[in-house]
């Protein structure tokens, strides 16, 4: 807001960047000043090459809170798809063997299911980075355990096989959880460092066997490592260009809007110019005489002010319009609009209101300058600064039937207001027939 005018909903709809999702919720409590350092820091960032970009610091605490729905869905998802799949292959175990359906729905159909609902329910909610790492280390190891019983209860070339069946599902949520290098590395360690351990316990197959195999799997699986970091890397640079393109963009819709008032702004008083005043009385005409609402309008005149600045000063003449703009400000009611209408002329729009609250109104501006007892020099001593009021009301299907004859209709009333002696309120619905054509409904 500036000088008591505020952007319109229309002109607030033309320079707004867009809704803002949560994902750029660090910019609500950020300032101007720590929206500049932000950008900065983000364009030293970006200077880098992709395959460089590290978030640290504030950087990487905004993106994990703005990244952790994404975050979240993925990695719940996975685990509830798995939970899933693992209840279906117990099954398989009964296809394979039927031996194995008992101690298969003990640890496919039911242990796997319950820790990994635990996991999922980790990510319900945003938690330490530590926690939230840590799931998947426990989501690997956890499927390398049941693969280890089941093989052992089926014994013979079964191991190796759960072994392998186990190593291939946890290799998804390597590359599917997206968390930091360090807990992929660490999950990736769990599953190699399990499947060996597990595999030397074979004594089917001879030592040299898992160790090789091991080795085979350590480079496959290893290969998972930069890949996700790669794609950690391309979603942090692209959450980073959409952080700097937002920032940018806000901070062009809060110039615009700033323009767009200054614009509509007189630059002396601080209220809307004509310009503002005219496209406002056209909305509230469209808006409230067409649904049988009222919109009366309110012309004041400085009297005399040709002489006030021929006599102190046009500097003298600015301070007076200044203040005479205040106490019309302080006047109106928060409904109503009151701008400049062009030099010592000033104008108040009143949407909804009867004639005499109209009339009212405008008694108190015209008492409101009188109070400002600021002297006049061009006239007798003595004599303070005054204004002349005409008042027009227009309502639906009345004979003011549109914004300039409202307006013609204040002008007749500030007419007659002169003549019959200035520093007085005349409504045009109480002037004689003949003081002009245009009358209030």
């Amino acid at each position: 807001m500036i000088g008591g005018f505020s952007l319109s909903a229309d002109d607030r709809e033309r320079v707004s960047p867009g809704p803002r999702s949560s994902r750029f919720a660090i910019l609500d409590g950020l300032d101007a000043a720590g929206r500049d350092e932000l950008l900065a820091e983000i364009d030293a960032l970006l200077c880098r090459r992709v395959r460089d970009i590290r978030l640290r610091g504030r950087l990487r605490d905004i993106y994990r809170a703005a990244s952790w729905p994404h975050r979240s869905r993925t990695i719940r998802f996975w685990l509830l798809w798995v939970s899933v799949f693992s209840a279906v292959t117990c099954l398989l175990d009964y296809v394979m063997q039927p031996a194995l359906l008992g101690v298969s729905l003990v640890f496919r159909g039911v242990f796997i299911p319950v820790v990994y609902a635990a996991l999922a329910f980790l990510w319900s909610r945003p938690r330490a980075p530590v926690i939230e790492g840590l799931t998947l280390p426990l989501t690997v190891g956890a499927m390398m355990v049941v693969a280890e019983i089941l093989g052992n209860a089926g014994g013979g070339d079964l191991h190796e096989r759960y072994l392998m069946a186990g190593l291939f599902a946890t290799s998804t949520a390597i590359v599917v959880f997206p968390l930091d290098q360090r807990w992929t590395i660490a999950g990736t360690v769990v599953v190699i460092g399990l499947f060996l351990a597990f595999g030397l316990t074979n004594a089917d197959v001879e030592t040299k066997v898992p160790i090789l195999e091991t080795i085979f799997f350590t480079f496959v699986i290893g290969c998972l490592v930069p890949a996700r970091q790669a794609m950690n890397t391309v979603l942090e640079h692209a959450y980073v260009l959409s952080l700097r393109t937002r920032i940018q963009a806000e901070a062009l819709a809060a110039a615009n809007a700033r323009l767009a008032i200054l614009a509509d702004t007189d630059g002396l008083t601080g209220l809307p110019n004509r310009r503002a005043f005219q496209a406002r009385l056209a909305r509230d005409w469209a808006e409230q005489a067409a649904r049988s609402g009222r919109v009366g309008a309110i012309l004041i005149d400085v009297d005399h002010f040709k002489r006030f600045n021929d006599s102190a000063g046009h500097a003298a003449g600015d301070r007076c319009l200044v203040a005479v703009a205040e106490a019309i400000r302080a006047a109106v009611p928060g409904t109503a609009l009151a701008a400049r209408y062009g030099g010592e002329e000033f104008v108040a729009l009143v949407p909804g209101t009867a004639p005499r609250a109209l009339a009212d109104i405008a008694e108190r501006i015209r008492a409101g300058v009188t109070a400002l007892a600021l002297p006049h020099p061009g006239l007798p001593e003595g004599r303070c600064v005054t204004v002349s009021v005409g008042v027009a009301l227009a309502v639906a299907d009345g004979e003011i039937a549109g914004a300039e004859a409202l307006l013609q209709g204040t002008d007749a009333a500030l007419y007659e207001a002169k003549a019959r002696g200035r520093d007085r309120v005349v409504a045009l619905w109480t002037m004689p027939a003949a003081a002009g054509d245009v009358r209030a409904a």
